[in-house]
This record gives C-alpha cells, sequence and structure tokens, in this order.
C-alpha cells in the first residue's frame, strides 16, 4: 500500500516547466546618428537584466551573443532577418530571439521589434513600441512585456515587482553606460571604465554601472600590480655604469603612467634619483625624455602662485643639463610668458584658484598629479640648487 501512494504521488506531483531559453539580439541604429550606436547593446543589456528576473525563462548571456555573432561573421550585420535568426538561435540555442530596430527623433524614441521563433522562423511577434526618449525605460518595459505575453509567461507577483523597477530613469547615463558596453566589447577597458563612471556621475544609483565600473576595477588592478613588480624589478636593477642605463631609464620613464597614483610618484622618484646623481642619460641627440618629463611637470603649476619663483630655474637646469634638447628652450620660452600672463591675477586669486582647482579634482590624472605634488615641489628644488653658482 505505502508503495502504491509513493506512486501515485510521484504520478501526479506538480512539474516545474523547463524554462524556455531566449535570447535578445542586438537592435538596429536606424536613426542614422553614429553617435547612438551604442544603445543596441544597452538596450539589449536592459533587457536581458529585466528578464533575468523572470525564472521561466533562460536568457542568453551577452557574452555568449557576443562570442556566437563572432563565430557566425553577425557582428557587423545591421538586420536581423528570419532566417539569419534561426541560424543566430541554433548557435545560442534559444528557442525565440528578440530584436528590432531603433529611431530617435527628437525627443521621441520608437522602436520597431520582433520575436522570431527560432524552430520555424515564424515571426511570433511583431509590434511597434513609442514614448518620449526621457521616459526609455517605459518603452523598455513595454518591449519585456510584449515579450511576457508573446510567450504567456505567468509571472509571480515577486516577479512583476522586480520587473516595475528601473535601473536607471537618466537616458544621459543610460547613453554612457552603453557606450561603456560598446567600449568593453571592443577591448577598450580604459575607455569602458571612463563611460562607466560617467554614467554613475549622471546616476549615482545606477547599479548595473557600478557593478561594471567595479569589474573593470578588478581587472585593472590585477594589470596595475603585474605591471608595478616588473617596474620594480627594472628601478631596482638600474646601474648607472651598466652599459644599457639609457635604455633602463627611457623605458621606465615612457612606461610609468600619470594615470595611477604610485606610478607618477615612481617617476617623480626616478627623476629625483637621476638629479641627485647628476646622471643625464640619453638615446637620441637633440632629444632628452628627461626633459621632456620634466618640462610635462612643470605644466602642472603654471598657474601655481609659486611659479614665478618655482620654475625659473627648473628652465635653467635643464637647459645646462641638456644643452642639445631642442625643445626644451622653445617650451621654457613659452611656459614664462603664461606664468606672467596668470599673474596679473594677483596672488589671491591666483592661489584662490589654484586651490579650487585641486579641490574640485575628480579624474583620475588629475587626483594622481594632487597626490604627488610635494615630491614634484621638492624635485623642482633639487633643480633649483643645483642651478646655483658657487
Amino acid at each position: 500500500m505505502a508503495r502504491l501512494l509513493v506512486a501515485l504521488a510521484l504520478l501526479f506531483a506538480p512539474t516545474t516547466a523547463a524554462a524556455r531559453t531566449i535570447a535578445i539580439a542586438y537592435f538596429d541604429n536606424n536613426t542614422g546618428q553614429a553617435e547612438l550606436d551604442p544603445l543596441r547593446k544597452g538596450l539589449a543589456d536592459m533587457l536581458i537584466t529585466d528578464l533575468g528576473n523572470v525564472a521561466t525563462l533562460q536568457i542568453v548571456e551577452r557574452d555568449k551573443l557576443n562570442q556566437v555573432l563572432a563565430e557566425l561573421k553577425l557582428s557587423d550585420s545591421k538586420f536581423i532577418d528570419p532566417r539569419t535568426a534561426q541560424k543566430l538561435g541554433r548557435g545560442l540555442a534559444a528557442e525565440f530571439i528578440m530584436t528590432g530596430g531603433y529611431v530617435v527623433a527628437g525627443d521621441a524614441l520608437r522602436v520597431d521589434v520582433r520575436v522570431i521563433e527560432v524552430k520555424t522562423g515564424r515571426v511570433a511577434a511583431s509590434e511597434k513600441v513609442e514614448g518620449k526618449k526621457a521616459d526609455f525605460f517605459s518603452v523598455e518595459k513595454d518591449l519585456v512585456e510584449l515579450l511576457v505575453k508573446t510567450l504567456d509567461v505567468k509571472l509571480s507577483s515577486g516577479e512583476r515587482g522586480k520587473l516595475r523597477s528601473n535601473a536607471t530613469e537618466s537616458f544621459d547615463a543610460w547613453q554612457k553606460y552603453s557606450a561603456g558596453l560598446d567600449a568593453k566589447d571592443r577591448g577598450d577597458d580604459a575607455l569602458a571604465r571612463k563611460m562607466f563612471q560617467a554614467a554613475l556621475d549622471a546616476d549615482p544609483n545606477y547599479r548595473a554601472a557600478r557593478s561594471a565600473t567595479e569589474r573593470l576595477q578588478v581587472i585593472f588592478q590585477r594589470g596595475d600590480a603585474a605591471k608595478a613588480a616588473e617596474i620594480d624589478k627594472t628601478w631596482k636593477a638600474l646601474d648607472p655604469k651598466a652599459p644599457d642605463f639609457a635604455q633602463q631609464v627611457d623605458k621606465l620613464l615612457s612606461e610609468l603612467t600619470r594615470e595611477d597614483p604610485e606610478q607618477f610618484k615612481r617617476k617623480v622618484a626616478l627623476l629625483s634619483f637621476l638629479a641627485e646623481r647628476d646622471l643625464t642619460p640619453g638615446l637620441m641627440p637633440g632629444f632628452s625624455r628627461i626633459s621632456l618629463e620634466v618640462c610635462a611637470l612643470m605644466w602642472i603649476f603654471d598657474r601655481s602662485p609659486d611659479a614665478a619663483t618655482l620654475l625659473p630655474p627648473v628652465c635653467e637646469y635643464l637647459m645646462m643639463r641638456f644643452p642639445k634638447d631642442q625643445s626644451t628652450p622653445a617650451q621654457c620660452k613659452v611656459l614664462l610668458k603664461t606664468i606672467d600672463l596668470y599673474a596679473k591675477q594677483g596672488p589671491v586669486k591666483l592661489k584662490e584658484n589654484w586651490d579650487q582647482e585641486w579641490q574640485n579634482a575628480s579624474l583620475d590624472w588629475q587626483l594622481s598629479q594632487r597626490a604627488a605634488l610635494p615630491d614634484i615641489v621638492k624635485l623642482f628644488r633639487l633643480y633649483a640648487k643645483k642651478t646655483k653658482r658657487p
């Protein structure tokens, strides 16, 4: 009897429907405006995020979509017809594909959308969704609702609540986030991080942009750590008597970036190391990497209240130590004229503007320079000391 009850329970137990696999292809940019191309990926990403909250749907991730698009040489395709959709859908193991195109005219946004059944090539739905550009999130919700209706998906109250929430209500933030996705796909991680940060600046609560920025930050930290280890190894091996000393110095100065505070400080420290020992390594006649780097440092201080006393001795040092360098005299001539121009504002206004400039620093290279200011001043004073006559 017990066995019979177990068998009956298994027979009549409710079964969980298998999740239906859906792919969201990149929408076509039919605006004629190249700057709106990244929205192709931004719209797909938003739909993937929203539909990922529905338990009975399995959404193909963007990474997989990019991979199959590349394999099928469809990355640059501007229109996915039913036959192409079938080919793409089979590669993604998807039952349905949502695709379409968008048009932006003034403040109006229109999305023409198609839902294609992969197995048959049948267009299961073909509709037009319209709204204000500023209300793009409402248009995206209409697209979600269209797919849910087409596939006859039953939503729980919790799923409905998640689908009603918006990642952002700022078109500017969404556009910059979309540009970040496009840059990331092209392998330009630096631009991607810049655009994700711009999206966060436009909407600090944009969680998708924050997550993308954090993921990129981890990638950059790993790369920076590896590069720092390599730089430190070269730094420790520096020997002024080595035959390749000039090559090593040139390589270090060219590789140490201004965007990373630690690397920028190492660059200033290397210049100090050379000045303390009166070392002037160079690879080419008429050009000095050291002069190039120091002139760039001086331009950071052209609006400084102390520029008139701090920078002229540095120019004197460079022209004395690197007399064959052709660019230094011209750079210093322009720099001194600039200092005189700003000096007309008066010391009080100069200091006020200088302090405000660094208080408002927000970009990586600005923050890096701000952190290195004391070290640069020490370097300039070292140059001034070297130019003093006995």
